[in-house]
């Protein structure tokens, strides 16, 4: 039977196992984080009184921002926007990818100076993009993405022959699986974007990506995926 190998980090394995869970029913699962996400102890300046930019929910976790009243955010995605609101930061989302933050900031052209809070490793030159626009911004790095070697059960179902269904979200954690999988295995791959698919390096029989940069587009290319490597071996999922 195919198996489903997710490399996030455990809170965000957890919630899409969730999903997973409910729309296929009674699936293998392993859980598998290739990122350890740790602060790097860094505080950003505030004074000035930036719009915060947050192209992952991370930098909001690592910083409590929410302790500081009147914050206001802008964000790549819904998931991420509604991190923040939970923060108490007020949010307003692109609700797509970065070019989409892009466009959305180059629209508004704010008055205020610009905040990236980010990770060590980020795809892109967001703030080089905006002040290309005119606009005032700097960055922050509040984390970073320490490369995690795979568990010994996922190297398992890597070396096994059974189909692995792959979702990855990142460029960074895409370039870190690819580099620790290595077996016969036929691999399935849910891309969270283009970039999250370049990244991977990897030997698939089959790769996709998603509609859109949205944890419920994933969800429907992975189910997807998982109907495929089914029919591989002869099987189908139950209805």
């Amino acid at each position: 039977m195919p198996a489903i190998l997710l490399t996030r980090p455990a809170d965000g394995a957890a919630r899409f196992a969730r999903a997973l869970q409910d729309a296929l029913g009674p699936v293998r699962i392993v859980t598998s984080p290739v990122l350890k996400i740790v602060p790097t102890g860094d505080v950003p300046d505030l004074s000035d009184d930036p719009i915060l930019i947050f192209t992952s929910r991370n930098g909001i976790a690592f910083r409590g921002f929410g302790l500081k009243q009147g914050l206001n955010c802008l964000t790549v995605g819904d998931a991420t926007a509604q991190a923040a609101e939970a923060a108490g930061i007020s949010a307003r989302s692109a609700g797509g990818d970065v070019n989409d933050l892009l466009d959305l900031i180059a629209n508004e052209r704010p008055d205020r100076p610009l905040l990236h809070v980010r990770g060590a490793h980020s795809a892109g030159d967001l703030v080089g993009n905006l002040r290309a626009m005119g606009l005032t911004a700097r960055e922050v790095v509040v984390y970073d993405q320490v490369g995690q070697p795979l568990s010994d059960e996922a190297q398992e179902l890597l070396q096994g022959t059974a189909p692995v269904i792959v979702p990855l979200f990142s460029p960074r954690s895409a370039a870190v699986f690819a580099d620790q999988a290595h077996g016969p295995a036929p691999l399935f791959v849910a891309a969270l974007s283009a970039a999250v698919a370049e990244a991977a390096q990897l030997t698939c029989a089959e790769l996709k990506i998603a509609r859109e940069p949205t944890m419920a587009a994933m969800v429907s290319v992975t189910c997807g995926l998982y109907d495929a490597a089914q029919s591989l071996e002869g099987g189908s999922r139950a209805q």
